[in-house]
């Protein structure tokens, strides 16, 4: 709780930072396609705030509970004269403040009664516009939340990217997983660094089993040392997840296909199949895409071509690619095989099974050398996920295995990732009192600069060949000719 109240104090203020109020003068900024909800016909729409702001209770669901409005319409965009506040009253701002410091402490129904107050007195100022939509959202009527900032930001241009985010955030929270993707994905089309953003979409795909999509953001973030535990612990494995993790971390399964491969992990294979087959073309790509690698995994072939040829591989992913190279190895297409396993591994560096099929397959073409590397490479990146899998509960902050998987990670050429590891067992080591805190505020400089170095040298950034244990780019050529034709 203290959590979601403290994000909702760094939104709103985030908001009031980027200049909530702009002069008649200033220049509107280019905005994207309107994604407001569009406006119904309504003859009392230039009251609505004002009949929000006298109903009171919260709802679940989204939707207003008994005696509260059923839907929301913003102001009208014909202003409205502030009202005059009577002696011994307080002010919109001091109201808004009063509101801003009740929501933060988590005294809902005072923030409530206090922006009820100041919406009647200021209904178009934005700042507490944008307050009142965030006090509805924490009493969980996302929906009359979402479309008051979207109305909003149509009105203020300025206010356009926090309430993108913002409505995001209640999107994810009302299940709306789609629309909040594209929300995210709006901000950082403008703001591409914004790193908090990057955060919440790579969490929002590593929820719903986009797994390997989710770390390119989490990538993105190691550059900045802006990873967190859990956030670098799923870097360990990219496609699939740890067993034992559903209720573990916070990244608990959003939808199907993440929760699919919750019991994947879990060892629940033949019920996993059983759902994807029975859901048919219902299915996801990404779902059909991992029924077909499942299906590869077990040898039923012809399986495997008929949702193989359903697949558009620029959509497989992962799961696709290994599934195609498990068929193309079937059918002889060694080449064939050699790329699919190859393009597996580009999308994730983390798949064990990928490497050895890899080997098998350049072993039957004679290349031994390589496929020897191979295989040590997937004993090494076994390791990294081994050390993962005990990096919870009450061994999360055991020092001596994150320095072998920091260890581990820069012997993978994954020195963002062993940066980022070797920074959370410095705090670890803190807190036990292994070392003093100048000691640790010099290490930390060290590993700061380090990573900067690499940086600014590009050596943060995944060489292929490295991946592939000294396959070149040419290998690929029998998939690439292919999507090209």
């Amino acid at each position: 709780m203290l959590f979601a109240h403290a994000l909702v104090v760094s939104i709103l203020c985030f908001a009031i930072f980027t200049g909530c109020q702009r002069e008649e003068t200033e220049v509107l900024p280019a905005r994207a396609p309107d994604q407001s909800i569009p406006d119904q016909s309504n003859p009392e729409q230039s009251t609505s705030l004002e009949k929000q702001s006298n109903a009171g209770g919260r709802s679940n669901d989204g939707t207003a509970a008994t005696g509260e409005p059923g839907g929301v319409s913003g102001p009208s965009n014909h202003k409205q004269p502030a009202r005059a506040v009577g002696r011994g009253q307080r002010s919109a701002d001091q109201l808004r403040e009063a509101a801003l410091q009740a929501l933060g402490n988590g005294q809902d129904d005072l923030a409530f009664e206090c922006v009820r107050q100041a919406i009647r007195i200021e209904p178009e100022n934005p700042q507490i516009v944008f307050l009142f939509a965030m006090v509805l959202g924490d009493r969980h009527r996302y929906a009359e939340a979402i479309q008051l900032l979207q109305e909003l930001s149509a009105r203020e241009p300025t206010t356009r990217l926090p309430a993108l985010g913002q409505t995001a955030e209640w999107m994810v929270e009302s299940g709306r997983y789609d629309e909040a993707e594209l929300q995210f994905r709006s901000v950082l089309t403008e703001v591409p660094d914004a790193l908090m953003v990057h955060h919440r979409l790579g969490q929002l795909l590593l929820q719903t089993g986009r797994r390997t999509e989710a770390a390119v953001h989490f990538d993105f973030l190691s550059q900045f040392g802006d990873l967190d535990h859990e956030e670098l612990r799923s870097l360990l494995i990219r496609t699939q997840a740890f067993p034992g993790d559903d209720g573990v971390t916070r990244f608990d399964p959003l939808n199907n296909l993440a929760m699919c491969r919750q019991e994947l992990a879990d060892g629940k294979t033949a019920q996993v199949v059983e759902v994807f087959v029975a859901a048919g073309d219902a299915n996801s790509d990404a779902e059909q895409a991992l029924l077909a690698r499942l299906l590869a995994e077990q040898h039923e072939f012809e399986d495997v071509r008929k949702w193989i040829e359903n697949l558009e591989m620029a959509k497989a992913g992962a799961d696709g690619w290994f599934a195609k190279g498990c068929l193309a190895l079937n059918d002889s297409e060694l080449k064939v095989a050699v790329a699919c396993f190859c393009q597996t591994l580009l999308l994730d560096q983390t798949d064990v099974d990928a490497y050895r099929m890899l080997s098998r397959t350049l072993e039957l073409t004679g290349e031994r050398t390589i496929a020897e590397a191979l295989v040590a490479r997937a004993g090494l990146v076994e390791e990294t996920r081994r050390l993962g899998v005990e990096l919870v509960g009450d061994r999360a902050k055991d020092l001596e295995l994150i320095q072998q998987l920091a260890q581990a990670l820069m012997k993978l050429n994954r020195p963002m990732e062993a940066l980022g590891w070797q920074t959370i067992g410095l705090v670890h080591a803190v807190e036990a009192a292994v070392i003093t805190d100048t000691q640790a505020q010099a290490t930390f400089e060290t590993i700061g600069r380090q990573r900067e170095q690499l940086v600014k040298s590009e050596r943060h950034r995944v060489n292929p060949e490295f991946v592939l244990c000294g396959l070149g780019a040419e290998v690929l050529a029998p998939i690439t000719k292919k999507s090209t034709e």
